[in-house]
């Protein structure tokens, strides 16, 4: 009982702001600080979400916010892949050292990684005066591959058996023929988790596109979200309905992929345990 207590407990926490964000995005303006505060408005205002549309040029930010994620998850995917097999499966000098650096770029905060991203991206060679910036490159490239799809892929492979490989190399196949052929298609849930990850990353990012773009037409979603709030005054019904709006793709894309989590998160545990 005290089981189910915690649990619808920790339930409450969870879903309560995003039924709080949503029911403040059906009020009227003048409903919001209303007292006592009510979750859900008297007369439902679904104008709320095509004014938020509207207003603040959505489908600009999405097509931007759709590219940014899209071009990761792809980069993710497939680099991280590649990477996470050669640890898992080469040998080569050096490849125990270089896995604990990628580990240790987990442990790092990315606010601290803002600035020497930022002079990096500037100073790309062989480009015009401000690099980078402004760009859709600049942006997508610092995370084109993460330490976590690397890592993830890594020990996802550790429970794959090696005779598959072997068995494949005994055919006549060449490394990237195995990798291609018989490994891809056995990492299927790892390669669904980093897709989804990514994608949840890249589209709820604020700090690094807000560093790295000036251009409004180069917005992404979140940075989209603060047309609502001016210097004096912030249209909070707006503001919500834009964030409900906002979160919608990736809660479907969760939804798709959730059947993935439990075979992998199964095949990860083994790969820890060797």
């Amino acid at each position: 009982m005290v089981l189910y207590a915690l649990a619808l407990l920790a339930l409450v926490i969870l879903l309560g702001p995003l039924v709080w964000m949503f029911g403040t995005a059906l009020k009227e303006q003048s409903e919001i600080f209303t007292w006592p505060p009510s979750l859900f408005p008297k007369h439902w205002h679904w104008d709320n979400f095509v004014q938020a549309w509207q207003g603040a040029h959505f489908s600009r930010y999405f097509i931007n916010s759709t590219i940014v994620s899209l071009v990761s998850v792809v980069t993710n995917v497939f680099l991280g892949a590649m990477a996470g097999y050669a640890f898992a499966r080469l040998r080569f000098p050096g490849r125990n050292l270089l896995f604990v650096v990628v580990m240790i770029t987990l442990m790092v905060p990315n606010a601290v990684l803002i600035i020497p991203l930022f002079l990096m991206m500037k100073n790309v060679p062989f480009t015009d005066p401000g690099g980078w910036l402004n760009t859709y490159q600049g942006v997508i490239l610092p995370t084109a591959v993460t330490g976590f799809s690397i890592f993830l892929m890594r020990q996802f492979l550790q429970g794959i058996p090696r005779e598959l490989d072997q068995a494949a190399a005994v055919d006549g196949a060449n490394l990237f023929q195995v990798f291609w052929h018989i490994i891809l298609p056995l990492t299927k849930p790892a390669l669904a988790i980093i897709a989804v990850f990514t994608a949840l990353t890249r589209w709820n990012d604020y700090l690094w596109p807000l560093v790295a773009i000036r251009d409004p037409d180069l917005y992404t979603v979140q940075i989209g979200l603060k047309y609502f709030i001016g210097p004096y005054h912030a249209q909070w019904n707006l503001l919500m309905a834009g964030a409900v709006i906002a979160a919608l793709p990736m809660l479907l894309i969760y939804a798709l992929f959730q059947p993935f989590f439990e075979q992998s998160l199964g095949n990860l545990g083994t790969g820890l345990n060797e």
